[in-house]
């Protein structure tokens, strides 16, 4: 019969401390989220990763669980993944610059009235949207990008710890720029459509007063969805080399604030 005997309390809540930061991260990741991988492979996943981190991060845990207290393991636990929500949420915030100008698109194209229900992200979404989002997707992992996401997870455990968490409240200011970036960025990748629709609309319109008898809605509708396709197929080998510039930018930006 084996007996196993724990010797070493401390690093066995450490070990868990940084699985609990990592999973939080991991399950928000853009290769997570959009592709359907079953529970365990992530769960599996982190734990590899975070059994390859640990010799390095062991000593910055320890001073996290000396300042609270191993005792306190509960109170140890929702720091950590509370903080790897918090990291995973902001890089995962990136996408949705181009998820929100894939939106702003499909209004100005006139498929607003064509959207589908996702299952796996519960919400309707339209095709620009899956569009911009797979292909940022795929650009992101083929090019590496996935890799300053791990390196930036793992000096997060240098960078973050409980004793430092009130400066975090000196921050907000960052982050108020950090979420107008997004807002502003979305409408500079969407404002070739944007201009369209508008040059569109205002032709309709003299159009409409020199032709009263002439039908403007529904000729709108044909024409609003021809030129845009026309324009974005026109546009899209610069809108993705933009778009593809502003992910690294952003993300850049965002790993040397918490690092």
């Amino acid at each position: 019969m084996i007996n196993i005997e724990i010797t070493d309390y401390t690093t066995i809540v450490a070990f868990w401390l940084a699985f609990s930061r990592l999973i939080a991260i991991n399950y928000q990741l853009p290769i997570y989220d959009n592709l359907p991988i079953p529970e365990i492979v992530k769960v599996l996943s982190t734990v590899i990763m975070t059994y390859c981190f640990f010799p390095f991060i062991e000593n910055e845990i320890r001073k996290d669980i000396a300042f609270i207290g191993i005792e306190n393991f509960g109170m140890l636990t929702a720091f950590f993944t509370i903080t790897g929500l918090a990291v995973g949420y902001f890089v995962k915030s990136i996408m949705q610059v181009f998820v929100s100008a894939g939106e702003i698109i499909t209004q100005q194209v006139g498929f607003a009235a064509v959207k589908y229900f996702d299952q796996s992200s519960g919400q309707q979404v339209g095709p620009f949207e899956t569009l911009i989002k797979w292909t940022i997707l795929i650009v992101v992992i083929s090019s590496g990008a996935l890799l300053p996401m791990f390196k930036g997870a793992f000096g997060t455990f240098f960078s973050i710890h409980a004793a430092d968490l009130g400066n975090i409240a000196k921050s907000h200011i960052y982050f108020m720029e950090m979420f107008k970036g997004i807002f502003l960025s979305a409408l500079l990748l969407a404002s070739p459509l944007i201009f369209t629709n508008m040059l569109i609309n205002t032709v309709l319109g003299i159009i409409a007063k020199l032709v009263p008898q002439m039908n403007v809605i529904m000729v709108s509708f044909a024409v609003n969805i021809g030129l845009g396709l026309l324009v974005f197929f026109a546009t899209s080998e610069e809108f993705f080399r933009v778009a593809f510039e502003i992910y690294t930018k952003n993300l850049g930006d965002w790993f040397r604030f918490i690092l």
